[in-house]
This record gives structure tokens, C-alpha cells and sequence, in this order.
């Protein structure tokens, strides 16, 4: 009994924990993909609004145009609506072979040797994976393109902007700890990249039948349309609240359940 509890207790402080992210984040910091994601988007982005402002026939007294609404929400939800379903594929990309790449070089079980525990283990790479992916994929490219866009344009609604940021950030943490999850159960990487991109783009489908439409309400296969709408309000406004809510909840019981199942394997 006091065996047990120890061992909660010791995983319960994630020993390790600290010393593993950063080697995660290290090693971010020198990936190419990341970086050439991060070089894509940034570049994808800021053609939004520089298209938009080379199309202007009329540019009135100042440098900044003021463009109408519709127009304003359409370059907007564009580019929400690009870094939404780009973006999710360039997650599952750069996360697709987060633990199993070092499960067959071994990696995984030098480690697990060290006073650390597998809960840290797991936790390191999704936490690590989802910010860096949150900075390359979301933050910089929003922050490029808000800079362009406030800078060409006048009355950019930001406020809007910002919460659809927000949800796009959900999505991306939602998808890290997914294929980490994915990869205690999958050893094989093409696995892990079926099984993503199933449970990310499928579900979508399943609101069409008239008696399943309550799902949009908690699929997070949703959030990067709940990120577009929200510049537009398409949707009711409790789906604003209970898609992000929802895949919360969802990949926290996921990588919950990843967690147990990696506790019982042998490496």
C-alpha cells in the first residue's frame, strides 16, 4: 500500500518534468520543419493583406484604406480559415512520429531508466509540441498578419480576431496531445497518420444527418470552422463555448487514457 502511494504521489509531481520540456523545446528550436512551416504560413498570411490592398482602386486621403465590412470579414476569415486546416495538417505533421521516433531508436526506454516518471515523459512532449507549434504555426503568422493588416487597412476587428486565435490555439494543443496519445497505442507512424487524420477531418461528415446535428456542438473537428464563424457569426453562439469546451475535455481524457496504457507497457 505504501509502495502504491509513493508511486502516485512521485508520479503525481511529474519528476523530470522540467528537464524534458526543454529538451523538447531544444530540439523545436533546431527543426527544419518547424521552421519551414513557420517560414510557409508567415509567408501565406501576409499575401491576405497585400493582396487585398494592391486590389484597391481607391486609396482616399491617407495610407490606410477603410474597406467595408464584408470585405474586412472576408479577408479575415480567409486566412483564420487557412491557418485552421493548413495549419492542423502541419501539426499533424511535425507530431505525427513525436514518441514513436524515439521508441524504435530506444530512446524512449534510456529514458524511462532515469529518475523521471512516464507521465513526465508524455507530458513533456505533448506540452513541448503544442507550444511550439502554437508559436510557429499560430502566434508569429497572426501576429505578421496583423501587423500588415493594421498597418494597410483601418477598423481591423481584433477583438474578434483575437478569440478566433484563441480557438485556433485549442485545436493545435488538441491535435499535440492526440498523436501523443496515438503514439502509446501505434508504433508505426503511418498508423498514427491514418488515425489522425481520420478523427481530425471525418467526423466533419456527420453533422449532415439530421438526427447527429447536436454534434457540431462538440466535435473538435469544428474548431476551425467555430474560428471562422466567429468573425461572421454563422453559428449559435453556445457553439462558441462548447466546441472549445468540448476538445478540452475530449483530448485530456485521450491522452489520459494514452498515459495509462503507457504505464502498463513494457519498453
Amino acid at each position: 500500500m505504501q509502495a502504491d502511494m509513493a508511486r502516485r504521489d512521485n508520479a503525481l509531481s511529474l519528476p523530470g518534468f522540467d528537464v524534458l520540456l526543454g529538451k523538447e523545446l531544444d530540439e523545436a528550436s533546431r527543426s527544419r520543419r518547424l521552421i519551414a512551416f513557420l517560414g510557409i504560413m508567415s509567408l501565406l498570411v501576409a499575401l491576405f493583406p497585400l493582396i487585398g490592398y494592391a486590389r484597391i482602386d481607391d486609396f482616399g486621403d491617407g495610407f490606410r484604406s477603410r474597406i467595408s465590412d464584408d470585405d474586412m470579414n472576408g479577408m479575415v476569415m480567409g486566412w483564420v480559415g487557412m491557418v485552421g486546416y493548413l495549419g492542423s495538417l502541419m501539426v499533424i505533421a511535425s507530431t505525427v512520429d513525436a514518441v514513436t521516433r524515439e521508441r524504435a531508436l530506444g530512446i524512449t526506454a534510456w529514458i524511462i531508466t532515469k529518475p523521471v516518471s512516464r507521465l513526465s515523459y508524455l507530458l513533456a512532449i505533448a506540452v513541448g509540441h503544442t507550444i511550439a507549434s502554437v508559436l510557429t504555426v499560430i502566434l508569429v503568422p497572426a501576429a505578421v498578419w496583423t501587423v500588415l493588416t493594421v498597418a494597410l487597412f483601418e477598423d481591423v476587428p481584433l477583438g474578434r480576431v483575437l478569440g478566433s486565435v484563441g480557438i485556433l490555439c485549442i485545436e493545435v494543443a488538441f491535435l499535440c496531445f492526440l498523436n501523443v496519445a496515438l503514439g502509446v497505442l501505434f508504433r508505426s507512424v503511418t498508423w498514427v497518420a491514418i488515425f489522425s487524420l481520420a478523427i481530425w477531418f471525418a467526423p466533419t461528415i456527420v453533422p449532415a444527418i439530421a438526427t447527429l446535428e447536436w454534434m457540431v456542438y462538440v466535435l473538435p473537428s469544428y474548431l476551425p470552422i467555430m474560428a471562422i464563424a466567429l468573425i461572421d457569426v454563422g453559428y449559435s453562439e453556445r457553439a462558441f463555448a462548447t466546441v472549445p469546451l468540448s476538445a478540452t475535455i475530449i483530448g485530456a481524457a485521450v491522452f489520459a487514457a494514452g498515459v495509462w496504457l503507457f504505464e502498463q507497457q513494457e519498453l
